[in-house]
C-alpha cells in the first residue's frame, strides 16, 4: 500500500512539473496524509490550477482541516464520493487549535463563494473528530487571513447537494444550542447587493439533529437597498427526510418588493419526523410550491424556539400553492392555522390529510411506508406522499375513487354556522381558472382573501380562521371569471 501511495505522489508531482494538472483528482485515506498533509484545504488549492472534480475514494473516511478557519470554496468544483463505497465519506471541522484553547461557538465546515456540487457525502457537526460545528455551510463573503482581502461571494452561484447527509449541527455539540445546515450571510457593507439570485438544489438528502432551521435563507431583507435582495432564483428540496429538527426545516425570505417576479421554490416529496411542527416558512416569495409532504410523529420545538410550535406550512403571494399534505400525530404548542397560504396563495383543502403513514419501524428509524398505506394513492403524481426513498411499494396502494368534475359553479354554506373561530367553506368549480374567495365585514370591507390564484376544477374546501376578527355578520364571495356567488355567515365569540 505504501508503494501505491508513493507512486501516486510521484505521478502527481510529475504531471505538475509538466504543467499538466488532471481535471479529476482522487483523494483517499492512503494519500490524504502523505501528499495533502491531512489538510483538505490543500486539496482545494488544486482547483484553480485545473482540477474540476474531487473524487473521495475512501468509505467513511473523515476529510477535514487543521486550520481554525473554515474550508473555502473559492472556485467552481464538483466534490463527490467514489461509486460503490459502503459508507459516505465525511466532512467536518475540528474546531480546535485556537490560542485561547476554547473552540469557536460559530464554527462552519465550508464557506461558499462559488459554484459547488456535492454528491454522496456526509457533513457531520457532532462526531468525535470535532468540538462541534454550528453550521454546515455558509454562503457569503470571506476575509483572507493572510492578505486581509475580502473575497466576495459570487452572484447567481449554484449549490447542488445530491444524496448527501447532514447530521448533528449544534454550537459546541450542545443539544440546547442552535445550528443550521445551510445559512446565507449578509455582507459587512449593507449597501452591497451581490449575494443574490442563487440556485440551490437538495435531492435525496437526509437531515438529522439540527438545532434550529435546517435551511435558513433570511438575511436578505437587511442589505442591498430599501427592499433587500432576492436571495435565490431557484430553491428545490425534493425527496429529502428531516429527522429531529428543532425549529423549521426550511425558512426563506424573498425581498420586500412583492411586485417582483421571483423564481421557483419547490418542496416536494419530503418526510418530516420527530421534529418541531414547522416544515416551511416562506415569506414574501412568489411561486412557492409545496406538495407531497409527510409530517408525522412530531415533537415540541427546541428550547431556543418555543414560538415555532404553531403551524406546519406558511407560504404567501399569488402563484404559491400547497397540496397533497399528510400530517399525523404532530405536536402543536400554540394555536394557529396549521397549513396557510395567504396574500393570494392557495391551499387545496381537498388534498390535506390526516392518515397514519404506517411506518415499518418508527422507533427504529425505519420510515419505510408499508405496502398497505393509503399514502401510495394520495400523491400529486401517482407515487406516494413523502420522501420516495422510503416508498418501495409504488403502485400497490389501495384504490381511491376519483371525484367527477362538478357540473355547476357553486358556493356552499359554511359549516358550522354560527362559528367560533374556525369554519369550513366549500365550493365547486366546473373549470380551471383564476379564482378568489373574499371575506367581507358588514360594511363590505375585505378582511381576508383565503383564495386568490389559479385553482383547478373540482370540489374544494377552505378552513377559515377568524381568531383575529370581532363577533358579527360577515359575507364571503366566490368569483371565477364572470361568475360569482355570495353567502352570509355569523362569527359568535
Amino acid at each position: 500500500m505504501k508503494k501505491l501511495v508513493v507512486l501516486f505522489c510521484l505521478v502527481l508531482v510529475a504531471t505538475m512539473a509538466m504543467g499538466q494538472i488532471p481535471s479529476l483528482m482522487e483523494v483517499t485515506a492512503e494519500n490524504f496524509e502523505p501528499y495533502f498533509q491531512s489538510e483538505f484545504k490543500n486539496v482545494l488549492n488544486y482547483v484553480p490550477q485545473g482540477v474540476d472534480t474531487i473524487l473521495l475514494g475512501s468509505s467513511g473516511f473523515v476529510y477535514t482541516t487543521k486550520d481554525t478557519l473554515p474550508m473555502v470554496i473559492k472556485d467552481k468544483v464538483v466534490i463527490m464520493a467514489k461509486e460503490g463505497l459502503a459508507e459516505k465519506p465525511i466532512f467536518t471541522h475540528p474546531n480546535s487549535g485556537f490560542l485561547s484553547g476554547e473552540p469557536n461557538d460559530a464554527m462552519e465546515i465550508f464557506r461558499l463563494l462559488d459554484d459547488v456540487e456535492f454528491i454522496g457525502v456526509a457533513f457531520m457537526g457532532g462526531i468525535d473528530e470535532t468540538e462541534g460545528c454550528k453550521y454546515g455551510l455558509r454562503y457569503g463573503d470571506y476575509t483572507d487571513p493572510v492578505t486581509e482581502n475580502i473575497l466576495r461571494g459570487k452572484t447567481a452561484a449554484r449549490f447542488i447537494f445530491e444524496d448527501c447527509d447532514f447530521i448533528g449541527f449544534h454550537s459546541l455539540k450542545d443539544d440546547a444550542l442552535q445550528g443550521n445546515v445551510l445559512y446565507y450571510l449578509r455582507p459587512d457593507d449593507l449597501t452591497l447587493d451581490h449575494l443574490r439570485n442563487t440556485i440551490v438544489k437538495f435531492n435525496n438528502c437526509y437531515f438529522e439533529d439540527i438545532g434550529d432551521e435546517a435551511i435558513r435563507i433570511s438575511e436578505n431583507e437587511k442589505y442591498g437597498g430599501i427592499n433587500g435582495v432576492n436571495p435565490f432564483d431557484t430553491l428545490m428540496v425534493t425527496n429529502c427526510t428531516f429527522n429531529d429538527i428543532d425549529a423549521e426545516c426550511i425558512r426563506v425570505y424573498g425581498d420586500l418588493d412583492t411586485s417582483n417576479s421571483e423564481g421557483l421554490l419547490l418542496a416536494q416529496h419530503c418526510t418530516v419526523v420527530n421534529s418541531s411542527p414547522r416544515f416551511i416558512y416562506a415569506k414574501n416569495y412568489k411561486k412557492s410550491i409545496v406538495k407531497d409532504i409527510l409530517i408525522a410523529n412530531g415533537r415540541a420545538p427546541g428550547v431556543n424556539r418555543p414560538e415555532r410550535g404553531d403551524f406546519n406550512i406558511d407560504i404567501r403571494l399569488p402563484g404559491s400553492r400547497v397540496s397533497h399534505i399528510d400530517t399525523f400525530n404532530v405536536v402543536y404548542t400554540l394555536p394557529a392555522s396549521r397549513i396557510k397560504a395567504t396574500q393570494g396563495g392557495y391551499v387545496d383543502e381537498s388534498t390535506i390529510y390526516g392518515h397514519d403513514p404506517q411506518f415499518v419501524d418508527f422507533a427504529g428509524s425505519d420510515f419505510t411506508i408499508t405496502s398497505g398505506s393509503i399514502l401510495y394513492s394520495l400523491s400529486s403524481d401517482g407515487t406516494c406522499i413523502g420522501d420516495l426513498n422510503w416508498a418501495p411499494y409504488l403502485g400497490t396502494g389501495p384504490v381511491v375513487a376519483t371525484k367527477a368534475v362538478p357540473e355547476a359553479f357553486k358556493l356552499k354554506q359554511n359549516y358550522p354556522n354560527p362559528f367560533n373561530p374556525v369554519t369550513t367553506i366549500s365550493f365547486d368549480l366546473p373549470s380551471d381558472g383564476y379564482t378568489s374567495l373574499k371575506i367581507m365585514n358588514i360594511i363590505g370591507r375585505v378582511v381576508d382573501t383565503p383564495v386568490d390564484g389559479y385553482v383547478n376544477a373540482g370540489n374544494h374546501e377552505v378552513r377559515f380562521n377568524a381568531a383575529t376578527l370581532p363577533s358579527g355578520v360577515y359575507f364571503y364571495e366566490l368569483t371565477q371569471g364572470n361568475r360569482a356567488e355570495m353567502k352570509k355567515m355569523v362569527l359568535m365569540k
